[in-house]
């Protein structure tokens, strides 16, 4: 079961507003992490990020279970899921 998230973003990304918009409107924990801090970068590296916008989804260990780079694919697992 999917317990929380951690969103990558860069502020110029045309993309990552839609998610980040949809993210707030779904019941589930989670972090916007700005890629373009220091922290941020630290993050990427720790995730294996290699674009924005991706959204990593956790269980209740904290482990990872899923990806999404969509819009459409978040959408389908908040869905799929029932986050919302």
């Amino acid at each position: 079961m999917i317990k929380n998230y951690k969103l990558f973003f860069t502020p110029s990304c045309p993309h990552c507003h839609e998610i980040k918009n949809f993210m707030v409107t779904v019941n589930l924990n989670g972090d916007f992490v700005d890629a373009t801090t220091l922290s941020g970068e630290e993050l990427t590296k720790r995730y294996n990020i290699m674009s924005v916008p991706t959204i990593i989804f956790f269980n209740e260990k904290n482990e990872e279970v899923l990806r999404a780079a969509t819009i459409d694919e978040v959408k389908n697992i908040a869905k799929n899921r029932t986050l919302v």
